[in-house]
């Protein structure tokens, strides 16, 4: 068996102290130079090591001020929807949510299997994402009863990610999607203003914490007229986003000519 490489040895131990509590959510690293010392290594390797660590969202370098433990103050809103605000904002496109509502005591055998449970029951979080007063994202969140707190104070202003790290102290720094493409249940097309049956995507979503365990499942509906998703392959890297048209039409071939709609995927 090969030896692990040394920078990847360093990011486990930080690993390690930031999840015991050595290094607090927020809190700065020593700096790469102090950090070279106390692992009796180069600053590339030490480098290294950060770098990794900031791959997986564990810390955030701050260019000119220092490098810290990812925290809600500090760390942007990674878990949203892919490129969804950028999108937004890309578009001048005014964004809000709506609160539909909070439901308690949820039994459900697949929740259970997906957050790893025996026993126990979930609180969901069902909202509408409208812009420009038009519904676009029919959205629900689970959690476990013991943070259903989380969705009681939630207020349509606020990012869920940020607020439930911030209530329950759990650093988030994994994200996993799947889509489906799917039919709009009846209930759900009717809130988001369709008459008709509409094609849609599913998406499937679990925010995984430090400890590799999954805290908040999402599931999201993105109804064709007004969601696409734009993937780009650049040599290994392979990246996407979805893309709001509020016309509802879209033509695809001119779409691979939009250099706005491309440049932040590489």
């Amino acid at each position: 068996m090969s030896k692990k490489l040394r920078y990847l040895e360093i990011a486990d131990v930080l690993k390690k102290k930031i999840k015991q509590g050595e290094f607090p959510q927020g809190q700065a690293l020593p700096s790469q130079k102090e950090l070279s010392e106390i692992f009796n290594t180069s600053v590339m390797t030490t480098r290294g090591a950060l770098a990794e660590l900031e791959q997986e969202g564990i810390i955030t370098v701050i260019h000119g001020v220092g490098t810290f433990v990812s925290s809600p103050a500090i760390h942007n809103d990674t878990l949203s929807l892919q490129g969804f605000q950028n999108e937004m904002d890309r578009q001048k496109m005014s964004i809000t949510n709506e609160v539909i509502g909070v439901k308690h005591e949820i039994e459900q055998r697949e929740l259970l299997d997906l957050f790893g449970k025996r026993s126990g029951r979930f609180s969901s979080l069902s909202r509408l994402r409208t812009i420009d007063g038009k519904p676009v994202i029919y959205q629900c969140s689970y959690v476990e009863k013991q943070y259903s707190s989380v969705f009681d104070e939630y207020q349509a202003d606020q990012s869920l990610y940020q607020l439930f790290s911030q209530k329950t102290g759990i650093m988030v720094t994994q994200g996993r999607e799947i889509m489906i493409p799917v039919i709009l249940p009846d209930d759900i097309a009717k809130t988001l203003g369709f008459d008709e049956p509409c094609t849609a995507f599913l998406s499937k979503r679990v925010s995984i914490s430090l400890e590799e365990k999954v805290v908040l499942y999402d599931e999201a509906y993105l109804p064709g007229p007004y969601v696409i998703m734009a993937s780009r392959k650049h040599g290994k890297n392979n990246s996407f986003k979805y893309i709001i048209n509020q016309t509802g039409t879209i033509d695809s071939l001119d779409s691979f000519n939009d250099s706005d709609l491309w440049e932040d995927l590489i």
